[in-house]
C-alpha cells in the first residue's frame, strides 16, 4: 500500500469514528435530556459557587437536570414533560434542619401537658394545667409536662414548681415536669418509680439527682432523658416517622433532616426504609443511646439502614452524646459559677458534667473508627474545651478524615481562643451546629444567669463566618419551643439581631444569603452531603422551596413573616399552602 492510499484509509477510519461518536452523542441527548418536569416563571436562587440566579429548572429522575432562563430550559422539553408555573415567586434550595429531635417533638406536641411560657405564665397556672390533666389520667400512668427552657427565669414566681406542689397536683401518678430538655422536676411517685432514694446522686445513663442538705432528693433531675421511660409505642412511632414528622417539617420548607434518634426508636425507621411508599423528607440519622454514651457499642453496624433502603431517603450517618447540660437551665458546664443561686442548681454552681474527658475521647474514637459523624453537645465554655480536646485527639490519631461536630457551638458563650482553635480544626474536619432562633428565646435569661460579660460572647455568627467555620443551622426542635421549627424566624434573628431583650450585639449581624446558607449549603456540608444537596445544580436533588416574599429585597423586619408556599422534594410538590 503506497503512502497516499495509507493516508486515505486512515482518514476514512477517523471520519467514521467521529461520525459514530456524534451519532452516539445525539442518541444520548434524545434519551437523557428530556426532563420529566420544568418549573418556570420564578426567581430561582441556586446558591451555586457563582451565586447564580435562574428563571427555570428542569428535573429528571428526582434530580436537577439543568437550571437557566425559561426560554433555555423550555427547549429541553419533550412530549411528556410537565410544566409548573411558580408565579414569579422566589425559590431557594430545599431547607435542611441540621440538628433536630423529630420523634420527641411529635411526642411532646401530642402527649405532654402544655405548660409552656408565655401561654402558661406562672407556676400557679402550670400546676392547674397538670391537675386538670391528672383528673383524666388512669392512676399509676406516667404524666409528662413541657415547660420552655429557662422557665425559672420566665415564670412570674421566678422559680419552678416544687416536688411537693407536683405531688399535690398529681397525687396518683408519677410525674415529670420538664424545664427544657436538660432539667426536670419529678414528684414523689416518679422518684419511687425510678428507684431514686436518699443519697442517690447519679443515674445509670448519665442523669444527675439534686439532693437537699440531708441527702434527700429534691425532685430535680438533670440530663435524665435516657433514665426516664418516655419512648412512645411502636404504633405511635410508625405514625410519627411515616406521616407526621414529614408533614410538620415539609410545611416549613424542609426537605432534609439530621434526625437525632434514640436507639430504641431506630428499628421503626429502619422498617419504614423498606416501605414501597416514598417519603417526603430525607432522613439522615444520628443515634444516641444514653446521655453519657457509656453504652454506645464499638460496633455500629446495627444502626445501619437495611439492605434495599434508598440512601437518598434514609441513611445512618452519626452518633451523639451530651458533654453537659444547657446554660438556660444553669446546667451547661462552665469554668466560672452562674450568677446568683436557684434551688435547682447542681452542686458547685458551675453546671453539670455529663460525659468527662476520657469518656468523650472514647466516644469520638468510636465514631472516627467507624467513619461516621461524631456529634458532641457542648453548651458551657468548659464543655466546649472538652469537645475540642476529644477531636484534637482524634486528629492526632491519624486515619481518614471524618466529620467532627460541636453542637450548639458558642450559643451561650465563646472564648476567643476557642474560636481560633475551631478555625484551625476546621481544616481537619470540624463543623459546628448553631441555633439562631434562640436569640428570640434566651438572651434575657442568659443575662440573668451568666451576667453581661459572658452573655455578650454568645451568638457570634459574624465572627464564626469570618473565621470560615460555615455554621450549620438547626431548629433543635424537641417539642419544647414548637415555634422554633420556623426557619424564617431564625433567619430574621440572625440578620436583625433582634432578641427577647432588644437588639443584641448588632455587630454580629449577618446577611440574608449567609443566613440561608446556614440552612442549605453549610448544613449539607455538616452532614457530608454537599455533593447531592444544599444548592440547585445539575446532578443534585431537585429539592426546592417557593417563598411568599423575596427574602433578598424585602425590609429585614419582614423576614419573620415569610411563609412557605410550596415545598418540592425530588421534583414533586409535597406541600402547598392553602
Amino acid at each position: 500500500m503506497d503512502m497516499d492510499t495509507t493516508f486515505m484509509a486512515k482518514r476514512v477510519l477517523v471520519i467514521a469514528a467521529v461520525f459514530g461518536l456524534m451519532l452516539a452523542g445525539f442518541a444520548g441527548i434524545a434519551t437523557a435530556a428530556e426532563p420529566e418536569v420544568i418549573f418556570f416563571n420564578a426567581k430561582i436562587v441556586t446558591l451555586d459557587a457563582a451565586g447564580s440566579t435562574a428563571g427555570a429548572v428542569a428535573v429528571q429522575d428526582g434530580k436537577v437536570l439543568k437550571v437557566g432562563s425559561a426560554d433555555e430550559i423550555k427547549k429541553l422539553a419533550g412530549p411528556s414533560t410537565r410544566f409548573i408555573d411558580l408565579g414569579g415567586k422566589t425559590v431557594v434550595p430545599g431547607l435542611i434542619d441540621a440538628h433536630c429531635h423529630p420523634m420527641e417533638a411529635m411526642m411532646m406536641k401530642e402527649t405532654w401537658v402544655d405548660c409552656r411560657y408565655p401561654q402558661t405564665p406562672s407556676v400557679k397556672q402550670a400546676l392547674a394545667n397538670i391537675a386538670a390533666w391528672a383528673k383524666k389520667t388512669p392512676k399509676g400512668a406516667w404524666i409528662f409536662a413541657a415547660c420552655v427552657s429557662a422557665s425559672e427565669n420566665k415564670f412570674a414566681e421566678k422559680r419552678l414548681p416544687t416536688k411537693a406542689e407536683l405531688d399535690a397536683a398529681a397525687p396518683d401518678n408519677p410525674l415529670l415536669l420538664a424545664n427544657g430538655t436538660h432539667m426536670g422536676v419529678a414528684n414523689s411517685a416518679a422518684l419511687k418509680k425510678l428507684g431514686i432514694k436518699k443519697g442517690v446522686e447519679r443515674l445509670p445513663h448519665g442523669g444527675s439527682v439534686i439532693l437537699d442538705k440531708n441527702g434527700e432528693p429534691t425532685g430535680v433531675l438533670t440530663d435524665a432523658q435516657a433514665d426516664v421511660p418516655t419512648t412512645p409505642t411502636v404504633a405511635e412511632l410508625e405514625r410519627y416517622y411515616t406521616k407526621e414528622i414529614q408533614e410538620f417539617w415539609n410545611r416549613h420548607g424542609f426537605t432534609s433532616l439530621l434526625a437525632i434518634t434514640p436507639a430504641a426508636a431506630l428499628p421503626v425507621l429502619q422498617k419504614a426504609a423498606l416501605s414501597t411508599t416514598k417519603p417526603t423528607i430525607r432522613y439522615t440519622t444520628s443515634i444516641w443511646t444514653s446521655a453519657n454514651g457509656k453504652d454506645m457499642p464499638a460496633d455500629l453496624s446495627k444502626f445501619q439502614m437495611p439492605k434495599g433502603a434508598d440512601p437518598a431517603w434514609y441513611r445512618f450517618a452519626g452518633i451523639k452524646v451530651w458533654i453537659d447540660g444547657e446554660n438556660d437551665c444553669r446546667t451547661g458546664y462552665m469554668y466560672q459559677p452562674y450568677v446568683g443561686k436557684f434551688d435547682t442548681d447542681p452542686p458547685g454552681g458551675k453546671g453539670t458534667l455529663v460525659t468527662d474527658q476520657a469518656a468523650a475521647n472514647r466516644f469520638a474514637a468510636i465514631a472516627h473508627k467507624a467513619g461516621v459523624i461524631c456529634m458532641l453537645h457542648c453548651s458551657g465554655d468548659h464543655a466546649t474545651d472538652i469537645g475540642l480536646n476529644a477531636y484534637d485527639k482524634v486528629i492526632k490519631s491519624g486515619g481518614p478524615r471524618t466529620i467532627m461536630r460541636i453542637e450548639h457551638f458558642g450559643m451561650f458563650q465563646l472564648m476567643d481562643k476557642q474560636l481560633q482553635r475551631a478555625k484551625e480544626m476546621k481544616k481537619k474536619g470540624l463543623y459546628i451546629s448553631v441555633q439562631p432562633t434562640w436569640l428570640l428565646d434566651l438572651v434575657k435569661a442568659n443575662y440573668e444567669n451568666m451576667g453581661e460579660p459572658r452573655t455578650r460572647t454568645g451568638f457570634q455568627f459574624r465572627a464564626m463566618i469570618d473565621a470560615g467555620l460555615e455554621p450549620a443551622a438547626g431548629s433543635d426542635v424537641t417539642g419544647i419551643y414548637l415555634d422554633n421549627i420556623n426557619p424564617f424566624l431564625a433567619i430574621y434573628a440572625a440578620v436583625t439581631r433582634d432578641s427577647d431583650k432588644g437588639v443584641f450585639e448588632p455587630g454580629q449581624a449577618i446577611s440574608v444569603t449567609e443566613a440561608l446558607k446556614m440552612w442549605t449549603t453549610w448544613a449539607a456540608k455538616s452532614m457530608g452531603q454537599a455533593d447531592v444537596k444544599g444548592s440547585l445544580e445539575p446532578g443534585k436533588y431537585a429539592d426546592m422551596v417557593v417563598l411568599s416574599d423575596d427574602i433578598f429585597t424585602i425590609p429585614k423586619q419582614g423576614l419573620k413573616d415569610v411563609k412557605v408556599l410550596k415545598t418540592i422534594v425530588g421534583g414533586n410538590v409535597v406541600y402547598e399552602a392553602k
